[in-house]
């Protein structure tokens, strides 16, 4: 028997995978379900900091009233588990569309529940922001060392990619500066990958994308934000530490090369 197909989008938190959820789900074969592993991961849904069923969905409705999550929230509760309720989200999913190969779920972490997904045929989109533009966005949401900033992306970049190479996963790396500064090029290799078609309206995700993303990255629902995919340059001009900032990133150059530029796509032209 034929497995259905999950496609998992994993990286450091902050790298990418929303606006990612969002372009792909403009594919009638493509059904992005946000950060659904997440949710259905035991998670109290009434404990979050905002009630998941008053959440806006990118559908347009409110979760409760969603054609997706309305099938779907009612059932969460504390004992939920990736095994017994990411198929109640597959089922909603696929029921939508006929032309639904694939799921995708956003959650960034999913790698740690994946063993949940053992009846599916799971692939990966593996994304990876450079560790310099990752730094300076979470001190700037959270604060911390410069230290502290590069060790939390080193590690968690190298576990991801150890976990895939240990798992033997079918994935597809990509850098978060690939996708913002060359979203045609590198949106056209995922769905070359996929085996799906290509379509212009994945470059523009609000408003066009199929995916009921709830949880995530907010400005997905901002026009503003998420009309195109770009890239937040803001932390070129920071001179935050220039000399602890070189040796730091020069400690990470290798992975953090090979990871975010490994499909050539922002070399220099002659």
């Amino acid at each position: 028997m034929t497995r259905k197909q999950v496609l998992l989008v994993v990286g450091a938190a902050h790298s990418g995978t929303t606006i990612l959820d969002a372009a792909l789900g403009v594919s009638r074969q493509v059904m992005g379900v946000g950060e659904a592993v997440r949710l259905v991961s035991g998670i109290r849904p009434d404990r979050m900091k905002n009630p998941v069923a008053d959440r806006s969905c990118t559908c347009g409705q409110r979760a409760e009233h969603c054609p997706l999550w309305s099938k779907v929230l009612p059932d969460l509760h504390a004992d939920s588990t990736v095994a017994s309720h990411f198929p109640l989200v597959d089922d909603a999913a696929r029921a939508l569309s006929p032309e639904v190969r694939y799921v995708l779920d956003s959650t960034p972490d999913a790698l740690d529940h994946v063993d949940g997904l053992a009846g599916y045929d799971v692939r990966v989109l593996q994304i990876t922001r450079d560790v310099r533009s990752w730094v300076a966005s979470r001190r700037r949401r959270r604060g911390g060392s410069l230290v502290s900033g590069y060790v939390t992306w080193m590690r968690t970049v190298k576990r991801i990619d150890a976990d895939l190479t240990r798992r033997d996963l079918p994935r597809f790396r990509l850098g978060y500066e690939e996708l913002a500064l060359r979203p045609r090029e590198v949106l056209t290799l995922i769905c070359e990958w996929l085996h799906v078609p290509f379509d212009e309206a994945m470059l523009m995700p609000f408003g066009n994308t199929n995916s009921h993303i709830i949880t995530g990255n907010s400005s997905i629902r901002a026009p503003d934000l998420a009309a195109t995919i770009r890239y937040d340059g803001s932390w070129l001009a920071s001179n935050d530490h220039p000399a602890a900032s070189g040796l730091l990133t020069s400690m990470c150059a290798g992975i953090n090369r090979r990871l975010v530029y490994s499909n050539g796509l922002l070399k220099r032209r002659g």
